[in-house]
């Protein structure tokens, strides 16, 4: 008996869940996203960030893709781009890190009213060849950023806390 009421909550607890999907704005169902502008030097920056956030909201499934009619749109810049060396020690290079800086604005095309903008928005990511280093490349830690950049669009468009 003492084995069975531990086991009860246990499987009460792990089967009760909490979603933090919400939507602040429910009459949005579907986007359209514009190509980014790409300010930088940096070649296929746009398009690539343009694949990904087209990739993360098909996964994420809340706004649906399209390109005729949409209930709102994404539209932004790539204003800045680096790479740099962040930190060395006596063997040389530990870590490089790459900056983007982006404009975003994010309109609702239903109640034809801008939701939010944002003109000055840098994500930044360490990465490193060593082998603890989550991150090893350049490639992925621009895979981090424009991860960081969807949940961050999605908390400014959808998510009401």
């Amino acid at each position: 008996m003492k084995k069975i009421i531990p086991t009860i909550i246990l499987t009460l607890l792990l089967g009760c869940t909490y979603s933090v999907y919400s939507s602040g704005m429910p009459h949005l169902k579907t986007i359209s996203i514009k190509d980014f502008e790409n300010l930088t030097e940096e070649y296929q920056l746009d398009t690539n960030l343009t694949d990904a956030l087209s990739e993360d909201f098909i996964q994420d499934g809340r706004l649906r893709i399209v390109d005729i009619a949409p209930d709102c749109i994404l539209q932004g810049k790539i204003l800045d781009y680096s790479n740099k060396l962040a930190t060395y020690g006596s063997d040389g290079v530990d870590e490089y890190e790459v900056r983007i800086m982006y404009s975003l604005t994010f309109t609702d095309l239903v109640k034809n009213e801008v939701i939010w903008k944002i003109n000055n928005l840098v994500f930044s990511q360490l990465y490193s060849n060593d082998e603890n280093s989550d991150i090893k490349t350049e490639d992925e830690a621009i895979e981090k950023i424009e991860q960081d950049l969807f949940d961050r669009i999605m908390r400014e468009s959808l998510e009401d806390w």
